[in-house]
């Protein structure tokens, strides 16, 4: 039997009650052949060097706003919600441990925003404020279930590969979203207004997409492949991470 791999998964304890559909999210990780490992990011520092030493892949997960000040925004914007230093820092710490020892990475909506910040893009904090266009993008928790608008993507990029299509229709659910992208970044997904929904590094082990196929996989089979694709690049560091931990050739 092929081992299954061990996929660390980012969340703020304190936004439970919130975000409606947390539990999803990680029977999609189980579904699509991995192991959920849940990390709590939002109260006290991590480890994230040991951590992500003993797992072969990190989801980076929706949930609060970034802090405006890795993007240079108002920090004292009434539109704001969510915002947590600690989170910031520990998945900032864990996107560096990832990137360090080559294990893949996906972003989620909230964690395509601090991708993109990290790395030096900015944020436009308000859609509907700031950068209103003719697509809903935030549509509330409940409708997280249901399909929103379509995304084209790039038929170079990791998400067309694992879904075998440049056109998809994803759920939506997010009131921030990409204003430049950052300059190591390639934008690989785009909605019919022209916001960035998806993008990705050179070689394609991070990924980051602004839509929720954690949460729309029992409905949409796209999503599932999302889920099941990023796992199946997640299976492919375990023979490297369990050799370097044996010190065997």
């Amino acid at each position: 039997m092929n081992e299954r791999p061990v996929i660390a998964v980012t969340y703020n304890l304190e936004e439970l009650h919130v975000l409606v559909h947390w539990r999803q999210m990680f029977r999609g990780i189980v579904e699509a052949g991995a192991t959920p490992m849940a990390i709590d990011t939002g109260s006290h520092l991590i480890d994230t060097e040991t951590l992500i030493a003993n797992v072969d892949g990190l989801i980076i997960s929706g949930g609060g706003d970034i802090s405006p000040h890795l993007y240079g925004g108002l920090v004292d914007d009434p539109t704001l919600w969510g915002v947590n230093d600690v989170r910031d820092a520990n998945e900032i710490n864990m996107l560096a441990s990832a990137q360090r020892v080559g294990r893949p990475v996906l972003a989620i909506c909230r964690g395509l925003h601090l991708v993109n910040a990290t790395m030096g893009g900015t944020i436009w904090q308000d859609l509907d404020r700031d950068h209103p266009t003719n697509v809903s993008h935030r549509l509330g928790e409940h409708a997280l279930l249901q399909a929103a608008h379509p995304v084209a993507l790039d038929p170079d990029s990791a998400v067309a590969r694992w879904t075998s299509t440049t056109a998809i229709t994803v759920n939506s659910q997010h009131h921030q979203g990409i204003r430049t992208l950052a300059p190591r970044l390639r934008a690989t997904a785009r909605s019919q207004d022209g916001i960035v929904e998806g993008f990705e590094n050179q070689d394609g082990s991070l990924v980051g997409i602004q839509w929720h196929p954690e949460i729309f996989w029992p409905n949409d089979t796209h999503s599932l492949n999302v889920l099941s694709g990023f796992a199946s690049d997640c299976a492919a560091a375990i023979i490297p991470r369990r050799t370097a931990a044996s010190g065997t050739m």
